[in-house]
């Protein structure tokens, strides 16, 4: 079972995905530690910044207002961060030219303190070819621990390799969005509403991936992501998989290895953090205090996969949304409840996505 109070929560954005991951929190911490998530890559959007500072073991950390936050390119060009709202900082898209080989860091200066990240390069991006999808089972542990296998859909990315780079270093976001539509039953003039709905898949699990021991130069059925069928209202009408592929540094890949092997040995990346599993953001003037999280420089290759309801024929039961829904999710039984209104179904509510169609 995993223990949210022993983690500290935080919200990465990377590309178009605003991603919820977990950083197991240090119970031997003596005071209050500065937590960074977020970073820069190459797309041509709002980069965003988050800072905080824990309180205590099993309290949320406290969000970081009033701090200057700049990322410094090639060690000349600033890029100043403006703050959003309580411990969230942005640079806008119209203020950033990200450039392909150049280093960047991030400068955070606030209380009297400074706190500096290691300069990484942004790399040239590692494209894939395409993704696919395939419906499987997992097993999953009840909290009496009794196992029962559960329907699931698995994403895979397929990506080319160049064999001349020894070091290559990818991780993976992946993106479940989708689209629903009300009833038109839900009033007389039989009018109706496209709602997006969209989620981050697998925050609890890291996909990294290296190339210094693999002398393979395609990377095929990569899985990096898994979604449960059910409800399997979220794919009755139009669904998407957006895949983030990041190249990052050997450094970022090595903070991310350590933090998936804490998963390894102890069952999740929700326990405490073991102190090798160092940061790159540190105090200028003492690099013995403690800082949580990681800045991540990467360059980012999107891509996308559209799922409709007849994809799933011969594949997969889905129900027919005439099978109403809303009736179940209310509890009211099989007979007739219409969906009326884009909140009624249990998922995060979106506005249209810019890249949707």
């Amino acid at each position: 079972m995993v223990k949210a109070s022993k983690a500290l929560i935080l919200i990465i954005s990377f590309g178009l995905a605003s991603c919820l991951i977990e950083i197991p929190y240090d119970t031997t911490l003596k005071s209050q530690a500065l937590v960074i998530s977020g970073g820069v890559n190459d797309l041509k959007e709002d980069q965003t910044i988050y800072l905080s500072k824990t309180i205590a073991y099993g309290v949320p950390p406290d969000p970081q207002v009033g701090a200057k936050v700049k990322v410094l390119e090639n060690n000349t060009k600033e890029y100043i961060f403006d703050e959003a709202q309580p411990g969230v900082y942005i640079l806008n898209k119209n203020n950033y030219e990200p450039k392909t080989g150049a280093t960047y860091f991030v400068r955070i200066e606030f209380n009297g303190t400074t706190y500096q990240s290691d300069p990484e390069t942004l790399m040239p991006r590692v494209v894939p070819d395409s993704l696919s999808w395939k419906v499987g089972q997992k097993t999953v542990i009840s909290d009496i621990g009794i196992p029962r296998a559960v329907d699931v859909l698995r994403v895979q990315v397929h990506t080319p390799l160049n064999n001349s780079e020894k070091k290559l270093f990818l991780k993976w976001d992946v993106l479940s969005s989708f689209q629903f539509t009300t009833m038109f039953e839900c009033n007389p003039f039989h009018t109706v509403f496209t709602c997006y709905y969209s989620k981050s898949l697998n925050p609890d699990e890291l996909k990294i991936f290296s190339n210094q021991e693999s002398t393979i130069s395609y990377l095929r059925n990569q899985e990096v992501a898994i979604e449960d069928m059910e409800p399997n209202y979220q794919f009755g009408e139009i669904h998407y998989y957006s895949i983030f592929q990041h190249r990052i540094s050997e450094q970022a890949y090595e903070y991310y290895r350590r933090l998936r092997l804490v998963s390894e040995q102890n069952g999740t990346i929700f326990d405490p953090i073991p102190a090798s599993v160092h940061s790159n953001v540190y105090n200028t003037k003492d690099k013995n205090e403690s800082v949580l999280g990681y800045f991540q420089v990467s360059s980012v290759s999107v891509i996308r996969e559209k799922i409709v309801f007849s994809d799933f024929q011969g594949v997969y039961p889905l129900l027919s949304k005439d099978y109403n829904y809303c009736g179940w999710l209310r509890g009211l039984g099989p007979y007739y409840s219409p969906c009326c209104n884009c909140f009624e179904l249990p998922e995060p509510v979106v506005s249209k996505p810019n890249w949707w169609p």
